[in-house]
C-alpha cells in the first residue's frame, strides 16, 4: 500500500475511533430526565407520516416507570377504592371520571403511582375499553372502565382517520 493509501486508511480509522468515543461520552452523560415525557407529548412528536405507534411504558415515562392503568370516563371513586393507584391524582366530577378525559396511571419500580390526564379529543385511550364495558353491562355485569398495562406490554395506537378530527390517536390495545 502506498503512502496515500496508508494516510486515507489512518484518517478513516481515526475518525471512526473519535466518533465511537463521542457516542460513549454522550451515553454516559444521558440522564433519566431526558427520557421521561408524557404520553401526549410522545404521540404529538410522532412522525406525521406514520399512522401506527407501539410504545412501552418505560420508553415514554422513563426506566423507573414499569406498568400502567388506563382509567376511562364513568369510572367511579368506589370502583377504584381497592386500587392503590386511585390516589395518584384523578379528578372526579360527581364521584366519577368526566366524559371528556381519560387517565393513564403509571406505576414505578418503587410502587409509586402518578396520573397523566389526557383529553379524549387528543388521545382516546378508552374507545375500545368503553365498548367492552358496555357489552359487559348489557349482560348484567358491573365492571369498571379500566385497562391494565403490564410491564413490557406494548401499547398500540392508531392515528385518527383524516376525516375524523375528533381524536388524534386511539388506543388499539
Amino acid at each position: 500500500m502506498n503512502k496515500l493509501g496508508q494516510f486515507i486508511t489512518t484518517v478513516v480509522i481515526g475518525g471512526f475511533a473519535v466518533f465511537l468515543a463521542a457516542l460513549i461520552a454522550l451515553s454516559m452523560t444521558h440522564t433519566e430526565e431526558d427520557s421521561s415525557s408524557t404520553l401526549a407529548e410522545t404521540l404529538e412528536k410522532y412522525p406525521k407520516n406514520l399512522d401506527f405507534a407501539a410504545l412501552i411504558v418505560p420508553d415514554v415515562y422513563g426506566p423507573e416507570e414499569v406498568a400502567g392503568l388506563i382509567v376511562c370516563p364513568g369510572t367511579t371513586e368506589e370502583q377504584l377504592s381497592d386500587i392503590p393507584a386511585a390516589e395518584a391524582g384523578i379528578d372526579f366530577e360527581d364521584g366519577k371520571v368526566a366524559d371528556d378525559v381519560n387517565y393513564f396511571i403509571t406505576m414505578s419500580t418503587e410502587q409509586e403511582y402518578s396520573a397523566e390526564k389526557l383529553q379524549r379529543s387528543n388521545v382516546d385511550l378508552c374507545r375500545d375499553v368503553l365498548s367492552q364495558v358496555e357489552a359487559a353491562k348489557a349482560q348484567g355485569q358491573d365492571v369498571a372502565a379500566v385497562y391494565p398495562v403490564q410491564p413490557q406490554q406494548p401499547m398500540q395506537f392508531l392515528r385518527a382517520e383524516k376525516d375524523d378530527d375528533s381524536t388524534r390517536w386511539h388506543f388499539a390495545g
